[in-house]
C-alpha cells in the first residue's frame, strides 16, 4: 500500500502532502497550482501559427514552436566577413547571405560620402577610402561610353580613342603625333626675320612668313613682248625691292627667250615678198619681227612685235636739242623704252648704242657678215 508524506511546494515551501510514487521536486502547493494556471496563455508560431504555450512573467515570450526551432537551427550555418574575417551568421534560405560583419558595415557607412556629378549634378556615392572618386552618374557614365568610338589615324591606321560629340576628333595616333613633333622645327623668314614653323620632312621649306605673304601676294602681270598673262611671285616681288630692280615686264619663257645673247637681226622677206627684219637668239629662236610702215600722218616708224605677233614697241626718228639724230622706241602705252644712238669706235667702225628697255643697261648693235656672206645686226 502506498505511502503518504509530508512534503515543501517546490515554489513557495508551504506544507504538502506528497505520495511516495510523485516527483517530489516539481510537488506545488494548490494556491501556487492555481497562480501557475493563471499565468498561462498561448501565442501563435511566426513562421506556422501553432499554438504555443507561454506564461505572462516572462520577459521573452516564444515566437516559434519547437517543429521551426528545429528547422531554424538546421537552416543556420556561418560565413566569413569580407573584410575581417570574422564569423556571420546565415541561413541557407536566404538568397543573399551577408558579406559583412556589424562592425565593417558600421566602418562601410561611416566611410561613405557623397559628390556632385561633373555633368547633371546627381548626387552620386563616394566613399573617403577612394583614391580616385567617381565624376559621373550612372547615367552620364552610360551616355559617355555610347558617345565613344574608334578613328582610325590618318598615317599608320591605328585605331584612337574619339567621341561623337568633339567637333575636331584627332586624326593622329599618339605615336605619329609624337613623330610629328620630333619632325618640326623653325626657319627665319628670309625679309622680316620672323620665325616660321617647318618640317625635316618638307624638300622646299616655307622661305617667308604669313605677314609678308599677305603684303607681298603674288600678282598678275602682262608680258611686255607677248602680251600673255604671267604671275610674280612673291619671292621676286621681294628680291626686287631689296636689291632695287624693278618687277619683271617679261613673262618666264620670254625672259628664257632673252637669256640667250647675242641677239642677231637679220633683214628677211615674208611669204608676200614684204622686207621683215627678225630678231634671234644665240640658240636661233626667233625672238620678234620688226617692219618699217607709215603712220597716217605721213611719218615713217619701224613697229616691232612679239613672235606671237603682239606689238612689243615703235621706233621713230627723232632729232635732240643740237640737232643730233637719235632714234625713240615707245611702248603701246607711248611711254619711251629706249633710245639709240650711232657711234664710230677707234677704229672707224659704226655701231648703234641703245639705252633702257626692261634692263636699263646700255646695249651695241654692229653690222656683221656670215659665212655665206649675209649681212645681220649682232646686239651685244
Amino acid at each position: 500500500m502506498s505511502k503518504w508524506y509530508d512534503g515543501s511546494c517546490s515554489e513557495c515551501g508551504a506544507t504538502v502532502r506528497i505520495h511516495e510514487d510523485w516527483d517530489s521536486s516539481r510537488v506545488r502547493c494548490q494556491s501556487c497550482k492555481e497562480r501557475n494556471e493563471a499565468d498561462k496563455y498561448y501565442v501563435s508560431c511566426a513562421e506556422c501559427g501553432t499554438q504555443i504555450l507561454a506564461r505572462h512573467s516572462w520577459s521573452h515570450p516564444p515566437r516559434f514552436c519547437q517543429s521551426c526551432k528545429e528547422r531554424n537551427e538546421a537552416d543556420k550555418y556561418y560565413v566569413s566577413c569580407a573584410e575581417c574575417g570574422t564569423q556571420i551568421l546565415a541561413r541557407h534560405s536566404w538568397s543573399h547571405p551577408p558579406r559583412l560583419c556589424q562592425s565593417c558595415k558600421a566602418k562601410n557607412e561611416a566611410d561613405k560620402y557623397f559628390v556632385s556629378c561633373e555633368k547633371c549634378g546627381t548626387q552620386v556615392l563616394a566613399r573617403h577610402s577612394w583614391s580616385h572618386p567617381p565624376r559621373f552618374c550612372q547615367s552620364c557614365k552610360a551616355k559617355n561610353e555610347a558617345d565613344k568610338y574608334l578613328a582610325s589615324c590618318v598615317k599608320c591606321g591605328a585605331k584612337i580613342p574619339a567621341r561623337h560629340s568633339w567637333s575636331n576628333p584627332p586624326k593622329l595616333c599618339q605615336s605619329c603625333r609624337a613623330k610629328n613633333e620630333a619632325d618640326k622645327y623653325f626657319v627665319s623668314c628670309e625679309k622680316c626675320g620672323a620665325q616660321i614653323p617647318a618640317r625635316h620632312s618638307w624638300n622646299h621649306p616655307p622661305k617667308y612668313c604669313d605677314s609678308c605673304k599677305r603684303d607681298f601676294a603674288p600678282k598678275s602681270s602682262s608680258c611686255s613682248h607677248c602680251g600673255k598673262s604671267f604671275t610674280i611671285s612673291t619671292g621676286i616681288q621681294i628680291s626686287c625691292i631689296e636689291n632695287n630692280w624693278q618687277l619683271p615686264k617679261r613673262c618666264e619663257a620670254c625672259r628664257e627667250l632673252f637669256s640667250h645673247k647675242p641677239f642677231k637681226t637679220a633683214k628677211e622677206s615674208d611669204i608676200l615678198g614684204n622686207t621683215v627684219f627678225r630678231t634671234y637668239n644665240s640658240v636661233g629662236d626667233l625672238i620678234g619681227e620688226s617692219r618699217d610702215e607709215t603712220g597716217i600722218f605721213g611719218d615713217k616708224r619701224r613697229v616691232h612685235t612679239s613672235r606671237q605677233g603682239e606689238i612689243t614697241g615703235i621706233s621713230r626718228e627723232r632729232t635732240d636739242i643740237l640737232n643730233n639724230p637719235y632714234r625713240e622706241t615707245s611702248g603701246k602705252n607711248g611711254d619711251v623704252k629706249s633710245t639709240s644712238r650711232k657711234y664710230k669706235d677707234w677704229l672707224g667702225n659704226e655701231y648703234t648704242e641703245s639705252t633702257g628697255g626692261s634692263s636699263g643697261t646700255k646695249h651695241q648693235t654692229r653690222t656683221k657678215t656670215s659665212w655665206d656672206g649675209t649681212k645681220y645686226r649682232e646686239t651685244e
